[in-house]
């Protein structure tokens, strides 16, 4: 596969990162500055977040097929979660993230590293129907159970569950808590659908129809995601604090 850029995913990539901005304002007014909005309460908030977030995870491993050195954008996402976690930790404790997208995108960019000379020996469509399945299947594991949607199949046990130190791998204890969190299990099932996706993706006559498909702003935004991602958080509380003080 070519490793070259295309202008439809930095496109993509650019509009969940503007709807990610919109969302993470509306939780700042809510958690940060305790003012109202009932939406941020209600179920299609639920899934703006879980689709912005789903839609991230699945262009990452779409994307990882086309990085030159996938372990390299690895350890870049890893330091760069390190700096997530250090800086709340330091300012603001009750907001601390420890596992959060940045880590997973790190860690799975990591994994796939490692295994793609055997995942490039797999058929591809088997593969990503597993990957689907895998996440779909552990979807409610930190919440201790596996099965589909709202419906357990197999609740785990508690002891699975009172090491600190397994929270990263979707086992957190009961006095665990971040601010973002998304464990290996079950988000680097996704990311690895998006990687099995991508060949059978941008290979299509629909894909090639549309890779050139572009809006210049949105997509300066989609080529710089990772800067703006570290800075967008202090913008915000920055906004958000000086249209307390004014308002």
């Amino acid at each position: 596969m070519s490793r070259q850029r295309y202008a439809i995913l930095d496109l993509l990539r650019g509009l969940l990162f503007i709807n990610m901005v919109a969302y993470h304002g509306l939780y700042d007014w809510v958690y940060l500055f305790d003012l109202p909005c009932p939406f941020l309460e209600s179920h299609g908030a639920w899934l703006w977040q879980q689709s912005i977030c789903s839609g991230f995870i699945l262009l990452a491993g779409c994307c990882a097929t086309l990085s030159r050195h996938p372990a390299k954008r690895g350890m870049q996402l890893v330091l760069c979660a390190v700096l997530i976690t250090v800086t709340p930790c330091v300012i603001m404790p009750q907001k601390r993230i420890l596992f959060g997208i940045l880590h997973l995108m790190g860690a799975s960019y990591l994994l796939t590293a490692l295994l793609h000379p055997l995942l490039d020996r797999l058929p591809r469509s088997c593969m990503l129907l597993l990957s689907l399945l895998l996440f779909a299947f552990t979807r409610g594991i930190y919440y201790g159970y596996v099965g589909f949607l709202d419906h357990a199949i197999w609740m785990l046990p508690d002891s699975w569950y009172q090491y600190d130190w397994l929270f990263w791998l979707g086992l957190p204890a009961a006095d665990f808590f971040s601010s973002d969190y998304f464990p290996l299990v079950p988000w680097f099932f996704l990311f690895l659908a998006g990687y099995q996706a991508a060949p059978l993706v941008l290979h299509s006559r629909f894909f090639q129809a549309i890779q050139h498909w572009q809006l210049p702003p949105v997509n300066q935004i989609g080529r710089h995601t990772l800067l703006l991602y570290l800075l967008h958080q202090p913008v915000l509380y920055g906004v958000l604090s000086l249209f307390t003080m004014l308002f």
